[in-house]
C-alpha cells in the first residue's frame, strides 16, 4: 500500500526503468500496474504505448522490439510481462540465446521505456532471470496484510466509496472473513467483493454498523465451507464434523453442502492432474478460468490425497447425491460417515 502511495507521488522521468513484482494479494499487485499505466500511458494515446504479454503467449524477440521501441508521443511507454512461463518452477526454461538477449537488456534497459514482470504465482528464486530481475529491478512485494494494516485497508476502502465504517463493524466483518489465519485460504478479493455488496446494500445511508455487517454479510456459507475442506483435507475429524455441524446449525441444507464439496473435489482432482502433467499454477487458473488463489488453495488440499483417493471420494458424494434425491438415505448421517472414512 505504501508503493502505491509513493507511485503517485512521482514524476514520469522518476519511474523506474525495470519493476519486478510478486507476492500473495494479487488485487494490490493489479492496482500498483494499474496505476503505472494511468501515469505512464493516460489519454487517448496510451494504446500506443502499452504492449502486454503473458504466460507463453509470447516471442522473446518480440518481447524485447516491444521494450526497445521508443514511445509515441510520451516521455515513456509500458510493457507488461505476466506470469512469464520462464520464471516459474515448472515452466521450463529458455534457450541460452534467448536468457543472454534478456540478460543484455535487463543490465541495459531503455529510458523510455518501463517494463514490468509480475508473477501472480510464487517465482522459481534458484533460476538465473529470477536472480537478475531481483537485482536490477525495482522489487515490489504485496504480502498478505497485517491485522492492523487490514484494518486501515478496509476503512479506507468504505471512504473511497463515500461510506464511513465504525470500529467494531470493521472487527465484525474481519471475522468473518478466513483471512488472518497462518494458512489461510482467501484474499483481499474477497473481502473487496463483501465491502462492494455491502456498499450497495445500504444505498443512500453513509454509516457501516456491526449490526449491519453481522445481519448482511452473505460469504458466511463459502467461507465455513472452505475451512470445512481444509481441515478435511488435513484429516481432522473432529474439526470437520464440528464445521459441518455450525453449517446445518446456521440453516444449511445438507444438500448443499454436498453438492458444494463435490464441486471443490472435482476441482481438485482436475488441479492435481494437470499439476502432475506439469502446468503451472498461473496456466491451470486459465485453462479452468478459475481465480489463481483459488487455484493455490485446491493445489494445497490435493497434495494431501493421492490422486486415486480424490477419484474414489469423487465418486462417493456423487453417488450419495444420487441416493440422497432419491430419497434412499439420510443426508446428515452419510456426510457425518463420509468425514469419518475420508479422516480416518
Amino acid at each position: 500500500m505504501l508503493e502505491l502511495k509513493l507511485l503517485k507521488n512521482k514524476a514520469v522521468n522518476e519511474i523506474e526503468a525495470v519493476y519486478f513484482i510478486t507476492g500473495e494479494e494479487i488485487l494490490l499487485m493489479q492496482r500498483f500496474i494499474e496505476a503505472l499505466i494511468l501515469k505512464i500511458a493516460p489519454g487517448t494515446m496510451g494504446d500506443f504505448n502499452l504492449t502486454k504479454f503473458e504466460g507463453k503467449d509470447f516471442r522473446i524477440e518480440s518481447l524485447l522490439e516491444s521494450c526497445e521501441t521508443l514511445p509515441v508521443m510520451a516521455e515513456k511507454k509500458i510493457v507488461i510481462v505476466k506470469n512469464p512461463w520462464f520464471l516459474e518452477s515448472k515452466g521450463g526454461s529458455l534457450d541460452k540465446r534467448e536468457e543472454d538477449k534478456i540478460k543484455q537488456y535487463l543490465q541495459n534497459p531503455s529510458e523510455t521505456t518501463c517494463l514490468v514482470v509480475y508473477c501472480e504465482s510464487k517465482p522459481d528464486g534458484r533460476k538465473n532471470l529470477t536472480k537478475l530481475l531481483k537485482k536490477i529491478g525495482k522489487n515490489v512485494e504485496f504480502k498478505r496484510l497485517k491485522e492492523n494494516e487490514l484494518k486501515k485497508w478496509i476503512k479506507a476502502e468504505f471512504e473511497k466509496r463515500n461510506k464511513k465504517i465504525a470500529d467494531k463493524a470493521i472487527i465484525e466483518l474481519i471475522k468473518s472473513f478466513d483471512y488472518l489465519n497462518k494458512n489461510a485460504s482467501q484474499s483481499l478479493f474477497d473481502i473487496s467483493n463483501e465491502i462492494e455488496k455491502l456498499t450497495a446494500l445500504i444505498g443512500n445511508k453513509t454509516e457501516i454498523t456491526e449490526e449491519i455487517v453481522r445481519k448482511c454479510s452473505v460469504y458466511s456459507f463459502q467461507n465455513d465451507v472452505f475451512l470445512l475442506i481444509d481441515s478435511l483435507s488435513k484429516r481432522r475429524a473432529d474439526e470437520t464434523q464440528i464445521r459441518f455441524q455450525k453449517l446445518l446449525a446456521d440453516g444449511e441444507p445438507a444438500m448443499k453442502i454436498i453438492a458444494f464439496l463435490r464441486n471443490q473435489f472435482k476441482t481438485m482432482l482436475r488441479v492435481k492432474e494437470m499439476d502432475q502433467q506439469g502446468y503451472p499454477a498461473s496456466k491451470i487458473a486459465t485453462k479452468l478460468k478459475q481465480h489463481p488463489f483459488s487455484i493455490q488453495n485446491s493445489l494445497k488440499h490435493s497434495a494431501n490425497f493421492e490422486e486415486k483417493k480424490l477419484i474414489s471420494l469423487l465418486n462417493s458424494f456423487n453417488q450419495l447425491d444420487r441416493h440422497l434425491k432419491s430419497g434412499k438415505m439420510d443426508a446428515t448421517a452419510n456426510i457425518e460417515l463420509l468425514i469419518t472414512e475420508i479422516c480416518a
